[in-house]
């Protein structure tokens, strides 16, 4: 990463930078996953970037793309992510290989603390595609 990159996110707090690369992964999934209908009943509006693996209990999953899909907010919010049905959704997605890969980065144990340089990294990585650029 260049130090021009670096220096233009020094005087934002982890908090801030972790706060900023959320909103753009969060909009990059929903950009991905537009005119699909929601991950885990199939049916409702899909508004919500929802995590299978909770982004709370998995910060490591947190920017994993095969993490988070777009949910209506009945799965999403009121039955706390419809997990059984998102994983039967997430098998038809990505396959069971890649579901499985990411069952076993779930089991890894140990909290994953907030990186600046992580955080920068997913907001450059992102958001030209966003904008219509392609990522470095």
């Amino acid at each position: 990463m260049e130090a021009k990159t670096i220096q233009k996110y020094s005087k934002l707090s982890t908090a801030k930078l972790k706060a900023k690369a959320v909103k753009i992964f969060n909009a990059w999934i929903r950009n991905r996953d537009k005119g699909n209908r929601c991950i885990s009943c199939g049916s409702g509006i899909p508004e919500h970037a929802g995590h299978f693996y909770s982004a709370g209990h998995h910060n490591g999953l947190r920017f994993d793309s095969d993490n988070c899909h777009l949910q209506c907010v009945r799965c999403n919010y009121f039955l706390s992510g419809n997990l059984l049905n998102y994983r039967r959704g997430l098998i038809q997605k990505i396959g069971l290989e890649r579901l499985t890969n990411l069952d076993m980065k779930a089991k890894m144990k140990g909290a994953v603390k907030d990186d600046r340089f992580l955080l920068i990294d997913i907001i450059l990585k992102y958001s030209p595609i966003l904008n219509g650029k392609s990522a470095n």
